[in-house]
C-alpha cells in the first residue's frame, strides 16, 4: 500500500466497533459517515477479483477431469464430529492471533497503562476484544482484495482505542513478515522431509521464489533499520510524521520473539491440525503428516496474494495441485483428481466461506453494540 493510500484509510469514519473514551485524554472523534467495508465490497474491482477467483477454480476443476457426482458423496459421507473438530480447530487460531499481536503492540509501547507518545494512558481492548478485531480484518480480507483487511484491522485499533494507525499498521507489516519467514523455514522443512531432498521441479520453483522473496524482505528490514534517515527525506513532507509511527512500529515489533515465535508456531500448527482433520473426516488416514503440513502452509501462503480475496481460486488450486503431485510419487495414498477436490473444497468452506457468515453476523453484531 502507497502512503496516500494509508493516510486515506487513517482518516476513515471509525464506525466498527464502536470507539471507546480514553480516560486520559479526550474522546476519539466519530464523523456520522458511512461504514467503507460496504462500499469496498460492491466497487467494481472487488466483484471482478471474486469474478477471477471463481474462474481460476473452475478452469483448474476442469483440467483435472472431476466428477462432481463423486465429490458430492464423498462430501456427504465425511466424518461429521472430525469435520467440527477442524472447524474448532481453525477459530482457536483467532485467540492466539490476538495474544500475539497484543505483545506486539506491547512491543512498540501499546500496553494497558503505558503512555504513548502524545502523553496518554494507552487503553487497548481485552485479548477478546482484539480478537475480535483480527476476525473482522480476517473476514474483510475474505470480501475484498488486496489485503485491505490488515488496513481495515489498524483502523479499527485506532477507532477503538486512539492509536496510531500508522504505527499500528507497522505492527501488523512486522506480524507479516515473521508470517513469511516461519512459513518459508516451515515449508523448506516439511517439502524435504515429505520428498526424501528430492524435490520435483514445480515444488523446487516454488522454493527458489520463495527464496527470492524471503531475501528481499531481509534486505527491506536491514535498509528501514540502517537507511531510516535517508528513506524519511524521500517521503514527501506531508508524510513524513506518518512513516517515522510506521517504521517505529515495524521495528519495534521485533522484540520478545521467543513468545511471539511461540504463539506463531502454535498458531501454524493448529491451522496444519485443522487440514488434518479435514482428511481423516475424508478416511485418508495414510498421508504424511509432512505432506499435510506442506499443503496446510502452502496454501495459507497463497492467501496473501492481492489479486482474489483471501487467494480465492489460487488457495484451492494450489491444495488440489500438490496433493496431486504427491500422490504421483506415491506419497498420498488414496488421493485422486475427486478426493483432492474434496479436500481443497472442505478445508475452504472452514477457512474461507464459514468465516464470511460469522464475519457478517459478528460484523452486524458489532456495529449494534
Amino acid at each position: 500500500m502507497t502512503e496516500d493510500t494509508l493516510s486515506k484509510m487513517a482518516t476513515l469514519p471509525p464506525n466498527l466497533p464502536a470507539p471507546k473514551v480514553n480516560p486520559a485524554g479526550p474522546a476519539t472523534a466519530v464523523a456520522d459517515e458511512p461504514d467503507p467495508l460496504p462500499k469496498r465490497f460492491l466497487n467494481l474491482r472487488t466483484l471482478l477479483s471474486f469474478v477471477i477467483g471463481l474462474a481460476i477454480l473452475g478452469f483448474v476443476l476442469s483440467r483435472a477431469e472431476v466428477n462432481f457426482g463423486e465429490i458430492r458423496a464423498k462430501i456427504a459421507q465425511a466424518n461429521l464430529p472430525l469435520f467440527l473438530g477442524a472447524v474448532f480447530l481453525y477459530y482457536l487460531t483467532f485467540p492466539i492471533r490476538a495474544l500475539r499481536w497484543q505483545q506486539l503492540l506491547a512491543n512498540v509501547g501499546y500496553a494497558n497503562g503505558e503512555v504513548d507518545g502524545t502523553g496518554r494512558s494507552v487503553r487497548l481492548p481485552s485479548a477478546v476484544g482484539l480478537a475480535e478485531i483480527v476476525m473482522l480484518s480476517w473476514f474483510a480480507n475474505c470480501i475484498v482484495p488486496a489485503k485491505l483487511g490488515d488496513a481495515y484491522r489498524a483502523y479499527l485499533l485506532k477507532s477503538n482505542a486512539g492509536v496510531s494507525f500508522s504505527k499500528t499498521f507497522g505492527t501488523i507489516l512486522a506480524e507479516r513478515i515473521i508470517d513469511m519467514l516461519l512459513l518459508f523455514t516451515l515449508l523448506a522443512v516439511s517439502v524435504l522431509v515429505a520428498f526424501s531432498g528430492t524435490l520435483p521441479t514445480a515444488i523446487l520453483s516454488i522454493m527458489q521464489a520463495g527464496l527470492v522473496l524471503v531475501a528481499l524482505v531481509i534486505v527491506g528490514l536491514v535498509v528501514m533499520r540502517n537507511m531510516g534517515g535517508v528513506i524519511t527525506k524521500m517521503v514527501p513532507l506531508r508524510f513524513r510524521a506518518h512513516y517515522a509511527l510506521f517504521e517505529q512500529g515495524t521495528l519495534g515489533s521485533f522484540r520478545a520473539l521467543p513468545l511471539v515465535l511461540t504463539y506463531s508456531v502454535i498458531g501454524w500448527g493448529i491451522e496444519a491440525g485443522r487440514l488434518y482433520l479435514v482428511c481423516l473426516s475424508l478416511g485418508l488416514t495414510d498421508l504424511s503428516p509432512a505432506i499435510i503440513l506442506f499443503v496446510a502452509l502452502a496454501s495459507a501462503l497463497l492467501t496473501t496474494l492481492p489479486i482474489t480475496p483471501a487467494g480465492l481460486g489460487f488457495v484451492e488450486s494450489a491444495i488440489v495441485g500438490i496433493l496431486l503431485l504427491a500422490a504421483s510419487w506415491g506419497l498420498a495414498p488414496g488421493i485422486d483428481e475427486n478426493v483432492a477436490a474434496s479436500v481443497a473444497i472442505l478445508d475452504r468452506v472452514i477457512s474461507y466461506w464459514s468465516l464470511i457468515v460469522t464475519g457478517v453476523i459478528l460484523y452486524l453484531v458489532t456495529r449494534k453494540r
